[in-house]
């Protein structure tokens, strides 16, 4: 039997042994989990209330078209109607669906090092990947990124802020950037860490893809509404690429306890922008951390940081962070925002090793 020699150099994705330990609860030494942008919380009261409520009906399948969670969506993003929201197991589904309604064979564009998720999807998908390089101080390249768009080009892929740096374009930036692209390439704007942002300017972004035919905001649930055991994300978009999102989204991708509890935590948003400037504050509180340290780090505006200090020196100190070689960054560390005990530790490990300090 053959298979697509596309998919070949590709590999099961590796997740960080954090999350079998969330899996397994299995956590003999309390580590501080920071590899994978988690929120430190659980979800909000108001989703744990749905949840429970929902369980005794587990044995009926949940809404197809996820109408209530579209509908609270729509509601927190002005100018939006239900017609331009699209659904998906997590932001990756909503990503995937949207790509697939481009002509294949084709390019997609996106900055990097970046989510890892887009090289492989541009795989399945039998599209061809475009990377193109962050700046010199690891900002992303709007001029570099439009250079890149040909006549083969599909669409391009923003990660607004770029995981794994943490830098941003301004949305007077995006707004330039939609532009100044054909009409013809999707713009995938990947939000999925848009709560983080502590520019004032930047919120409604969302009306990029409501004043585009060609492009699509994507965000997630897993970041600030801490359900990212639940998988559910969210897209906005004009009507005719939502229409057509759906037309391939596989069917009940969005469980019921997704839908139940996603709703809840939207219409509890007040108390998610509280969780979100918290995190703000302590992203900040670790940065000054690092440069008292002397170390370099990336200002970021996702809800990690990337910093020079290598992850193995961090478990020492009973700190799970994400290794920079697999990143794109080799000796580097991504470190998620924790809760406050858990930067507390990442604060004590910088000066807790002695091979990073060279002795």
């Amino acid at each position: 039997m053959k298979f697509r020699p596309e998919l070949d150099p590709l590999r099961p994705y590796v997740p960080p042994k954090s999350w079998r330990m969330a899996a397994e609860g299995t956590d003999g030494k309390n580590y501080a989990k920071l590899t994978s942008n988690e929120l430190a919380f659980g979800p909000l009261p108001e989703a744990t209330a749905a949840l429970t409520e929902m369980l005794p009906r587990a044995n009926r399948y949940p809404d197809s078209h996820v109408s209530r969670l579209r509908g609270v969506i729509a509601e927190a993003n002005p100018g939006s109607e239900d017609r331009n929201i699209l659904v998906g197991n997590g932001s990756s589904e909503v990503l995937m669906n949207v790509l697939q309604l481009l002509p294949s064979p084709g390019e997609v564009v996106f900055p990097w090092p970046s989510f890892s998720l887009y090289p492989m999807v541009c795989a399945v998908l039998g599209m061809t990947a475009r990377p193109v390089s962050l700046s010199g101080d690891n900002e992303i390249d709007a001029e570099a990124l439009l250079a890149a768009v040909s006549s083969e080009t599909r669409a391009v892929i923003l990660c607004n802020p770029n995981n794994p740096s943490g830098t941003y374009l301004t949305l007077p930036e995006v707004r330039d950037f939609a532009a100044a692209l054909p009409e013809s390439v999707m713009l995938i704007l990947d939000e999925a860490y848009v709560e983080f942002i502590d520019d004032p300017t930047f919120e409604d972004s969302h009306l990029v893809a409501l004043e585009r035919e060609n492009v699509v905001a994507a965000r997630t649930f897993s970041k600030a509404h801490g359900l990212a055991g639940l998988r559910v994300g969210y897209g906005i978009a004009s009507g005719r690429i939502a229409d057509y999102a759906e037309r391939v989204r596989f069917p009940v991708s969005v469980n019921l306890a997704a839908q139940v509890a996603a709703t809840a935590s939207m219409l509890a948003r007040e108390k998610v922008k509280e969780r979100a400037l918290f995190v703000i504050r302590e992203r900040d509180r670790l940065q000054r951390a690092f440069g008292d340290a002397s170390l370099e780090f990336i200002p970021s505006q996702g809800n990690f940081i990337m910093v020079r200090f290598g992850a193995e020196s961090f478990e020492r100190s009973g700190v799970l962070v994400r290794e920079g070689d697999a990143l794109g960054y080799p000796g580097w560390s991504r470190v998620t925002v924790g809760d406050t005990w858990e930067n507390d530790r990442v604060i004590e490990a910088l000066s807790d090793d002695p091979i990073e300090k060279g002795a």
